[in-house]
């Protein structure tokens, strides 16, 4: 279901999205609603990003596991070439605390 929404756009914006919309072979209208939608669908990838950040985060602070990314890098490169090496060590987010094993 769809519902009318007013926007107050100014002169040269509304003249910016007639041009690029006819260049789109689109209209106005048509490449507003585009527009909205992958804006309002990138903004919710980045919430998820931010969440799923958030909650690493909060594993690491728990588990205090960590790995040296140059260790992470090299075993991707090796696995990328079809090797089976050997998988990185954790390391002690905090070296102060013990480290938990999941």
């Amino acid at each position: 279901m769809s519902s009318t929404t007013s926007l107050k756009l100014s002169e040269s914006l509304k003249a910016t999205i007639a041009e690029v919309a006819a260049q789109a072979g689109k209209s106005a209208h048509a490449l507003m609603v585009d527009t909205l939608q992958e804006a309002m669908d990138n903004a919710v990838l980045r919430q998820q990003f931010y969440t799923q950040a958030e909650a690493a985060y909060q594993d690491t602070l728990q588990t205090n596991l960590c790995y040296d990314m140059a260790d992470v890098h090299a075993y991707i490169r090796e696995r990328a070439k079809g090797a089976n090496p050997t998988m990185p060590r954790p390391q002690a987010f905090d070296p102060a605390k013990p480290l938990a094993r999941p």
